[in-house]
């Protein structure tokens, strides 16, 4: 059954979640501590399934357990967005589906990656898509990982369709983040990369979808809670005081350091699903310092 609480992803933080995981499967358990945690903080929802739950090595049925496990801590105080992008139109409207059917309430549509289809192909993939959702969609732009950038024109179009509910943009071309914002006004646009919320705020941004808020959710949303209320300098000193953390955040690709500053904290295992592997001795080392120089361990 459809939650239709939110239709829109409200301002403010939104937690990408870790999946955690224990003996190969999903550490059930620890989940549910860390919906508690995210349920008991300032943010304004979480991201299931996203890049930072490792949502391509996470299989079918433990999609559903997840997505009803956010659903019923969560539903009806804090939004529950379902990461149901792939590579695949007609498989990600299979995925929506089933997220919606599990009561999540926004779906989160990533870039198709791999294929780099043409501006041409984004703009069908995703029209297809919002066409086909039952769930408002947020869609995701990541170039880093898929190997496709959505044009500020293609976005333009986008931003016109009832069923397109907002824009995570996550990559660090900040000219061609502006181009977009101005193609594409009432759009909701949200930060994906954390070292550039504040720049992301001043630029008109609702908020983000955040990594760092798995481990310090109350500090990352006083950077929008401030700046929303017009204390622009407020959030920039709190923007500066992590920042040195995020950046640590970025000496391995995510989750991983997420995943490390959160075992160190005793949350969860830091466990990965291959491909993806630990982080060395000297990286895990400067990691900490980092996370210790904010308090987190």
């Amino acid at each position: 059954m459809i939650n239709k609480t939110f239709r829109q992803m409200p301002d403010g933080v939104h937690t990408a979640l870790v999946t955690p995981f224990s003996y190969g499967g999903i550490d059930l358990a620890a989940f549910r501590r860390l919906l508690e945690i995210q349920k008991e903080s300032r943010v304004s929802g979480v991201v299931v399934l996203g890049t930072t739950g490792e949502s391509p090595t996470v299989n079918g049925k433990e999609r559903d357990v997840l997505t009803e496990e956010a659903v019923k801590s969560l539903g009806g105080k804090k939004t529950v967005t379902v990461g149901c992008g792939c590579n695949d139109t007609e498989k990600t409207v299979e995925l929506v589906r089933r997220a919606a059917s599990a009561g999540a309430d926004l779906a989160l549509v990533v870039a198709p990656y791999y294929n780099r289809p043409s501006q041409k192909g984004l703009l069908r993939h995703f029209l297809t898509v919002a066409e086909g959702s039952p769930l408002p969609v947020v869609i995701y732009n990541v170039p880093s990982r898929t190997g496709v950038d959505i044009s500020a024109e293609t976005l333009a179009v986008l931003s016109e369709h009832e069923n397109v509910a907002g824009y995570k943009e996550a990559s660090s071309d900040l000219c061609r983040i502006t181009e977009k914002m101005q193609a594409a006004p009432e759009l909701r646009f949200f930060c994906g990369s954390d070292t550039l919320l504040y720049h992301f705020l001043c630029l008109g941004a609702k908020g983000s979808v955040s990594v760092s808020s798995n481990i310090e959710p109350d500090l990352t949303c006083k950077i929008t809670d401030l700046y929303f209320k017009g204390d622009t300098e407020g959030s920039k000193e709190a923007f500066f005081r992590i920042y040195p953390f995020l950046q640590a955040l970025s000496l391995d690709t995510n989750p991983v350091p997420i995943k490390t500053v959160m075992e160190a904290a005793g949350l969860i295992s830091a466990a990965v699903r291959p491909p993806l592997c630990q982080m060395n001795s000297s990286l895990r080392s400067k990691l900490l310092t980092a996370a210790a120089d904010l308090g987190i361990t």
